[in-house]
């Protein structure tokens, strides 16, 4: 397998601009080489969220989301013990 090409934010905006003025996707991959098929529709939904220009590949989530995660399992671990303390 090649090695992927890596977009800069300008050339993803290019795109997704003409993407935004009625180029087909396929004409866009085409023309820029680009070889994901879902790859414009992607970048076209990150330009519109603010997000473009965001790379999280191989962050990890931070410690507040963890402590989240952690708070919503014990909740429910509660909660399924004192339903089945109410079914005795």
């Amino acid at each position: 397998m090649g090695k992927q090409r890596k977009w800069t934010l300008e050339e993803k905006i290019k795109i997704v601009k003409e993407f935004k003025k009625g180029a087909t996707i396929s004409y866009l991959n085409n023309k820029y080489g680009i070889s994901g098929c879902g790859t414009v529709s992607r970048w076209n939904k990150e330009y519109d969220e603010g997000r473009l220009g965001i790379d999280n590949r191989g962050k990890r989530k931070h410690q507040t989301e963890l402590e989240d995660i952690d708070i919503l399992k014990k909740s429910y671990a509660l909660l399924m013990e004192i339903r089945s303390q109410q079914h005795k």
